[in-house]
């Protein structure tokens, strides 16, 4: 029997079987709106109705400019579940790099709510391929004027469509969801998700050793604090239906004090997040008093948790479970101990608990391969490139042919795997900064300041911070005339191009730049030169 796993399966299993469980977002204007997933599903087939009398249909593709809403979750199950794809777009990026992901993937049409309004029109100045804007409108909320073309209420898209809707069936290999990466060189690259890989990876989210949603089922509540336009929210607003959970989404708040608020309030018991957020919401936490005590699983991810951090965890008696993946593949790593690990002595299964990002997971394998590519033993010792492949993991990416597709995901990653098939990330191989769980490209920032008048030469390393693990230190040589660089103008000039939480936290003139053998820019020297200098220059 041919039964594709398509993801309108995931509503109409929560809306049959958990249909009154609660459904809990904030909205944009910081009202909390109460559900249940029998409603969600009711609102996400009357906007799938709609959208199918609008002309979408398979294969085409809609973009979203939102946040954690339950208007984004709406149009997610809807889009998804007429078999078009839902290109998702990061409002924290520039016009100028949302122009680029938006033509490299094609929509024409565009949801966007209150707060991104502004940047979207931005986006339409220099983006004419986008015919219609539909603005995502909230109960009791005004709707503001706009020259953006095509504009139009979610309102007034939807009209008069009922939820009277029988959902598709198409191939399950079909793309769901796209969405792009900055953890590389050069230009972001876009992934697209398949209805059966993003069920697989909700079921691989939902097993012990990851979420444990199985221990108490629809008694969890779960929270995304990922955005869910970062690798669909870490699965949670498919793994959440797909357990029956209760759902909480934060809206546009991603405060302590606004996580906090939900985590307490409504009692929630699952979420996840990058080490900076974890570390506000404990310091937010001891400050106004809260235990976070209905939370008892917290995952990690985005780099390895200090010392420190993880006794905050232990101190609230949250289990850490620390994962490693990527846009690529996401949960691809899992946090249970090996067998026997339990005899060994405390100090040292905390230790490598800690070193260590996870097993490898079922639906994953995992490799490490030396400069030449061969195949490195999995003992502990030896360190290799860490490439990837399995069914939840992509195998090309965004506007490349089938020809140009890959067997193994080369993740930049430098790893020791061990015996027992825990992985240990050892370096990038790439120059990308991890700030808070972000990532930014040294090239772009790179090419941002050679572009400036008084800047000869740039380059960008990583250097530690405090609270935001990485943040980037930027050297430039001077041009030929110039005595003294205009820091504030140059600061002005690269947030034309980048985002301005990319901008350096500082900016140190050299005489030269540093170069390898065959002339290019040694990034290892700069290190050697400036990185242990951090403490001198960031605070």
């Amino acid at each position: 029997m041919t039964n594709p796993m398509l993801l309108s399966r995931l509503i109409d299993h929560a809306a049959e079987h958990h249909g009154d469980t609660p459904f809990v977002a904030r909205r944009i204007d910081g009202v909390i709106e109460r559900s249940d997933w029998a409603r969600m599903r009711d609102r996400a087939k009357r906007l799938a109705n709609a959208m199918t009398g609008h002309g979408f249909k398979v294969d085409d593709v809609v973009g979203s400019l939102a946040w954690n809403t339950s208007n984004h979750i709406e149009l997610f199950y809807a889009a998804l579940g007429i078999g078009a794809g839902l290109h998702t777009l990061n409002p924290r990026l520039t016009a100028e790099d949302l122009r680029y992901m938006i033509e490299k993937v094609g929509e024409i049409t565009i949801f966007i709510d209150a707060d991104t309004l502004p940047l979207a029109e931005q986006v339409a100045a220099i983006t004419p391929m986008v015919t219609r804007w539909v603005f995502m409108d909230e109960p009791g909320a005004p709707v503001p004027a706009s020259a953006l073309p095509g504009f139009v209420t979610k309102t007034d898209f939807i009209g008069d469509a009922s939820a009277d809707f029988a959902w598709p069936t198409f191939d399950e290999n079909q793309a769901a969801t796209i969405c792009f990466t900055s953890g590389t060189t050069g230009r972001p690259k876009g992934v697209a998700y398949t209805h059966r890989s993003i069920t697989l990876g909700s079921m691989n989210m939902s097993m012990a050793d990851m979420y444990g949603t199985h221990r108490r089922g629809s008694l969890e509540c779960m929270l995304p604090i990922a955005a869910i336009f970062h690798a669909n929210g870490w699965m949670m607003p498919f793994t959440a239906p797909m357990n029956g959970h209760k759902l909480v989404l934060n809206g546009r708040d991603f405060s302590p004090e606004g996580i906090i608020e939900l985590i307490d309030g409504e009692g929630v018991t699952i979420t996840g997040a990058v080490p900076t957020i974890w570390m506000d919401l404990f310091d937010a936490a001891e400050r106004q008093g809260s235990k976070l005590e209905t939370v008892r699983t917290g995952l990690l991810a985005g780099t390895r948790p200090s010392r420190a951090l993880a006794e905050r965890f232990e101190s609230f008696g949250i289990t850490l479970c620390q994962s490693w993946g990527m846009t690529e593949v996401p949960g691809c790593s899992r946090s249970a101990p090996a067998a026997g690990s339990d005899t060994l002595p405390a100090d040292e299964q905390h230790e490598r608990h800690l070193a260590r990002q996870g097993r490898v997971g079922f639906l994953s394998e995992m490799r490490i391969v030396d400069d030449e590519g061969k195949p490195l033993p999995f003992d502990g010792e030896h360190a290799g490139h860490l490439l990837v492949r399995g069914p939840i993991a992509s195998g090309s990416y965004v506007g490349l042919s089938d020809a140009e597709g890959f067997e193994w995901l080369e993740t930049g990653d430098i790893a020791r795997i061990y015996p027992d098939g825990s992985m240990e990330i050892v370096d990038r191989a790439k120059d990308v900064i991890k700030s808070g769980g972000e990532w930014i490209s040294t090239l772009q920032l790179e090419s941002a300041a050679a572009s400036f008048a008084g800047v000869a030469e740039a380059g960008v390393i990583s250097i530690p911070h405090p609270r935001w693990q990485e943040r980037p230190l930027m050297l430039v040589t001077l041009a030929e005339g110039v005595e003294a660089l205009d820091e504030a103008a140059l600061r002005e000039h690269m947030q034309g191009f980048v985002a301005k939480w990319w901008l350096p936290d500082a900016i140190r003139v050299i005489d030269t730049m540093p170069r390898t053998s065959t002339g290019k820019l040694d990034k290892m020297a700069l290190r050697r030169l400036y990185a242990q200098r951090s403490e001198n220059i960031i605070a």
